[in-house]
């Protein structure tokens, strides 16, 4: 009787105890699955070969475009060099034209002040070779006291004359040699803007 009913107790603490494999099997199946999917993944020759092919055919087409700006931008800036390098030799040979041509009317003015100067002088010079005359005109009355007077007013005419033409004599010979230098520089900023209108030329060809 007590053998029996120790082998029955030992029987229901069998059955009771819990199935290993039962309670391990949801906790331990789940979490199996993870680590072979992330494995599964990683081994994945078709995705290690996507991403870097993607990404480097991102940087390429980025690179591509960048280089074409550059290559744009550069044009620009030579084109605008040579435009800047025209204008500033077209500017150059325009303003010393201008100043060439200011100095020959210049030179024309002061060459017709001194040929009137000229002219004054040979007036004056032919009025002291006629005194007599000159008092004749005037109506003086003694002639001695007469004389001395014309004779001094037209001197002083005639140095005043003098006095002028060597001023207007310097002031063209000056004025000569700024043209000089003038076209010398000219011809010059003529030839220099032909070459940069030539090598443009041969730049854009």
């Amino acid at each position: 009787m007590q053998s029996s009913l120790v082998a029955g107790w030992l029987l229901v603490f069998v059955l009771a105890l819990p199935n290993p494999n039962f309670a391990q099997e949801p906790g331990n199946r789940a979490p199996a699955a993870k680590p072979k999917a992330a494995r599964a993944a990683q081994n994945d020759p078709t995705d290690k070969r996507e991403m870097p092919a993607n990404g480097g055919e991102e940087m390429l087409r980025a690179i591509t475009q960048l280089t074409a700006e550059v290559i744009s931008l550069g044009s620009e800036v030579q084109r605008l060099r040579k435009v800047t390098e025209r204008n500033a030799a077209t500017m150059e040979l325009l303003l010393n034209e201008e100043r060439l041509s200011k100095t020959e009317d210049k030179i024309r003015d002061a060459t017709d002040r001194k040929a009137q100067l000229d002219a004054r002088e040979q007036d004056i010079q032919r009025r002291m070779r006629n005194i007599p005359g000159e008092l004749i005109g005037r109506g003086a009355l003694r002639r001695d006291e007469g004389e001395a007077a014309v004779k001094a007013e037209l001197q002083r005419a005639l140095d005043d004359v003098h006095s002028q033409q060597t001023s207007y004599q310097q002031r063209i010979t000056d004025l000569n040699a700024d043209a000089e230098r003038l076209r010398a520089r000219v011809e010059a900023l003529r030839k220099r803007v032909d070459q940069v209108e030539s090598k443009n030329e041969k730049q854009d060809d």
